[in-house]
């Protein structure tokens, strides 16, 4: 039975609290539990409207493609019914919260999130030490230019963001690599809301040019040593973040130096 607007009440002032701000870093399962208390505590039911997208990130101060993702997991376990369009919003589907159903979703996307993470740690340390070997001087500039356009822009999270896939899917191009390109490519626009989770500030962004900048100068030397080094300072925030550790990796060897 799908949702009906008559008579439906909009949400409130909230005044259980649970749209209050997420202070600390979570996923995307906490914004998932604010949004299951919201409905039990303000007791909304099946039609009744919850702040709109660019409200409720405001309200719980997470980025939007990370709302998005707990959206979604809650509108597929048939919690929230979301309409797209000016005259859309985000409804309430069932004031019947299916527990065991929605645990099972968020543990599909969890297991999404560390295959999606352990399958980055494997990849891109191929993608840098093919670029360094493979890049030209022009690729080598342009990556360089997106570390510029996110220094020009460091007070501004969400061209920080931008800048910093242009920066990884610029180093894929460089491989000369068809196919590596085009699965980092996937790998970057799904790990997207995951880097969105991460709090987005000015010493962040700071953070994250002083890494850029010595992965690039390692590239440039083609010193694969260093490389791997500077890699990890990339890996360690979403693995943190999401709670996702294995106990392998992939580091460069010259052929003639395996045994």
């Amino acid at each position: 039975m799908r949702p009906s607007q008559s008579g439906a009440k909009p949400f409130g002032k909230d005044s259980s609290g649970a749209f209050k701000p997420i202070t600390v870093h979570r996923t995307f399962q906490t914004i998932i539990e604010r949004i299951v208390d919201a409905i039990d505590a303000e007791g909304l039911v099946q039609g009744d409207r919850l702040p709109n997208e660019k409200d409720m990130a405001e309200k719980l101060q997470v980025s939007r493609p990370t709302l998005r993702q707990a959206l979604r997991v809650l509108e597929n376990s048939g919690v929230l019914l979301i309409r797209p369009g000016q005259a859309g919003g985000i409804f309430v589907a069932s004031e019947m919260i299916p527990a065991e159903v929605l645990g099972q979703k968020i543990a599909l996307e969890a297991d999404h999130v560390a295959e999606l993470i352990t399958a980055r740690r494997m990849i891109e340390p191929i993608v840098y030490h093919m670029a360094a070997e493979n890049a030209s001087d022009r690729e080598l500039d342009q990556i360089a230019d997106t570390i510029v356009l996110m220094q020009k822009h460091i007070d501004q999270p969400n061209i920080v963001l931008q800048a910093d896939g242009m920066f990884h899917r610029r180093i894929a191009h460089a491989t000369g690599n068809q196919v590596l390109r085009r699965t980092m490519n996937g790998i970057y626009r799904e790990l997207n809301p995951l880097r969105g989770a991460l709090s987005q500030t000015e010493d962040r962004a700071q953070h994250m040019i002083e890494v850029h900048t010595r992965q690039l100068q390692a590239i440039r030397q083609k010193d694969h040593f260093l490389i791997d080094r500077f890699l990890e300072e990339t890996f360690v925030d979403l693995e943190i973040e999401f709670n996702v550790t294995f106990p392998f990796g992939v580091r460069y060897a010259p052929r003639e130096e395996r045994s």
